[in-house]
């Protein structure tokens, strides 16, 4: 049978020389030579030999025995570290969990060495009292009869089980041995896996640091540069206590200090953008890559001592199994209960998920998103000296004066988008745009009208937001486009229930306008036409078109209500279908009523 064994070992050692696995070191090849031995060991067994060995072994079915090396799920490790990535401190969770099977390696490592001291300590003795016991006996008796023979095999059969107990020993230090080369295996792979990770983490928080650091630094230039402007144009009121007793400078020296302050602002802007981009890619190639990379390292350390130290465990149950076959059922019984059974129990998979999910309890999700550019906000002071033509709630009649346009620029610029991008999209002006979008395009007029660019793919992207910004504009008007002072004059006429004298009415009304507003309601108007001719596409009908606009271009302004109440409310929606009604009534009468030249 030795031999047979032999030749299974050599087999074995054969299969391990086949596979191109580096790592395949001692611990790995004993463990091939194990399974080997306990995959054959029953078949090698005649009838005799298991009897007298308990019938332990050939009643274990193959199944049984653990599979070390089994390829893992690939999915479920993905979504492990897909988790660990969102955890705060995902990497500092998996170290730990490392070094507490380090511990566990460790333990059992010395558990094995004092187990083993006690097992030869345990045999020795054992041997030698039996040793001394027979040469007693054999002196003192040495024609003892049968009860002699069998005093004399019952103490060799103890000395045998004094060498075993030796031999058992000699194989518990060996597993011991290969349990502290794997402790010391798994803490250098842990201690360079520790060092990289925290590398990558030092990496990301220094970009951190820096742009904070760029981000104050443009703050301060960009206040320092708004102080300057105030103080140029003598806006005490905005000015900071520092600023006030800077005011005996010269007009030529305030130039000069806003300008200066202005090219540090820029410089420093520029700067922070930079890098505000450094440090996006360097947090995103630490999320997408090398947290990733650094984790699935370490799950593999910690799978690799897992698995070892459960095939050392096996390895040891086995030993002690085939030692102490007298008391099988102890160590192995239909309880579950036995030494190897509950070896066999170890499952790393769900100790590291249940030590996972306490530890994502204690702390926050991670925040993966790429920080964005937060833009100086300056004060209404200073973006008015800035900003000197402002076109939101400003005069029609101002803008015209001021802007030498018949119709303003902000009106004429949208329309035309809106006719050249949005007429086919359905629910034009009905449907809202981005809040976000509508308020930065706001700004963007009243910055600079005339270099607004809609034609941008930003802005034509959602014509939503242009239809928004335009419908915002005429309802900041200070007098909308029907005048407050001809209100009750729409009013009166809308309520005419003959169309003819209801036209008539209005187109009395409307060539009494002022300039602006006349030339405004024709431009509107004439685009409003152009969006329901293409009804069929967009589904906005003068119907439609007229609701929307009722209350934006003539607000509901009733100076002969009375204070809120439920009464005042009832007047307002009532006037709301007549106001709707004219702007209907104007639409289906365009051409009547404005006499447009063809187009």
């Amino acid at each position: 049978m030795d031999q047979i064994l032999s030749v299974v070992q050599t087999l074995a050692c054969d299969w391990v020389a086949l596979i191109d696995v580096p790592f395949m070191d001692k611990c790995r090849l004993r463990t091939v030579n194990w399974t080997f031995g306990r995959a054959f060991l029953p078949f090698m067994m005649n009838d005799d030999y298991t009897k007298k060995s308990g019938e332990m072994m050939v009643d274990e079915p193959l199944e049984a025995l653990p599979v070390y090396g089994a390829e893992k799920d690939a999915q479920h490790t993905l979504e492990l570290i897909g988790r660990l990535s969102d955890l705060d401190s995902g990497l500092h969770c998996l170290l730990d969990k490392v070094k507490q099977d380090m511990q566990s390696t460790k333990d059992a490592m010395m558990f094995l060495k004092k187990r083993a001291a006690l097992e030869e300590e345990y045999g020795k003795q054992m041997t030698k009292l039996a040793q001394s016991m027979a040469e007693s006996f054999e002196k003192a008796h040495p024609r003892a009869g049968s009860y002699g023979d069998a005093w004399t095999s019952i103490l060799k059969v103890h000395e045998k089980i004094g060498e075993q107990h030796v031999k058992f020993s000699t194989d518990i230090t060996e597993v011991a041995d290969d349990l502290q080369l794997l402790f010391k295996d798994t803490e250098k792979s842990r201690k360079q896996a520790k060092e990289q990770g925290l590398r990558h983490e030092r990496l990301v928080s220094d970009a951190d640091l820096a742009l904070e650091k760029a981000k104050q630094k443009y703050e301060l230039h960009s206040e320092q540069w708004e102080q300057s402007i105030l103080l140029k144009n003598n806006e005490p009121s905005q000015m900071t206590k520092k600023a006030l007793f800077k005011s005996n400078k010269t007009q030529a020296q305030l130039d000069r200090t806003e300008e200066e302050a202005r090219a540090k602002a820029a410089a420093s802007d520029q700067t922070y953008r930079q890098q505000l981009n450094i440090t996006n890619a360097t947090r995103a190639e630490y999320f997408k890559t090398h947290l990733p990379n650094s984790l699935t390292n370490l799950k593999s350390i910690g799978d690799e001592c897992n698995v070892a130290l459960r095939y050392q465990l096996a390895r040891y149950a086995y030993i002690y199994e085939q030692a102490l076959t007298a008391d099988g059922y102890a160590l192995d019984n239909d309880d579950g209960l036995g030494l190897r059974s509950l070896t066999e129990k170890i499952d790393k998979d769900s100790d590291l998920e249940d030590y996972i999910k306490q530890y994502g309890g204690r702390t926050s999700r991670t925040q993966k998103n790429e920080i964005p550019y937060k833009e100086y906000s300056m004060s209404k002071t200073a973006k008015s000296v800035l900003n000197p033509n402002p076109v939101f709630g400003v005069d029609l009649a101002i803008l015209m004066e001021r802007d030498r346009e018949e119709v303003p620029v902000i009106l004429r610029k949208c329309a035309e988008a809106v006719e050249t991008y949005g007429l086919n999209t359905v629910g034009i002006y009905r449907v809202s745009g981005t809040n976000t979008q509508i308020q930065k395009l706001k700004s963007a007029f009243d910055r600079d009208c005339r270099n607004v660019n809609l034609n941008a793919e930003e802005n034509v992207s959602d014509i939503n937001n242009i239809t928004s910004v335009l419908k915002l504009w005429f309802r900041e008007l200070p007098d909308p486009l029907f005048p407050r002072a001809a209100y009750q004059h729409f009013l009166n006429a809308a309520k005419i229930d003959d169309e003819r004298m209801r036209v008539l009415g209005l187109h009395s009304i409307i060539n009494d306008l002022p300039d602006a507003n006349y030339a405004t309601l024709k431009f509107m108007m004439n685009h409003l036409d152009r969006v329901q001719q293409s009804q069929r596409h967009n589904k906005m009908g003068i119907s439609n078109l007229a609701t929307i606009f009722g209350l934006t271009l003539m607000g509901n302004d009733t100076p002969s209500v009375a204070p809120v109440n439920i009464q005042a409310e009832s007047l307002k929606l009532a006037e709301t279908q007549w106001q709707v009604r004219v702007v209907q009534t104007i639409l289906e009468n365009y051409r009547v009523i404005f006499e447009p030249d063809d187009e």
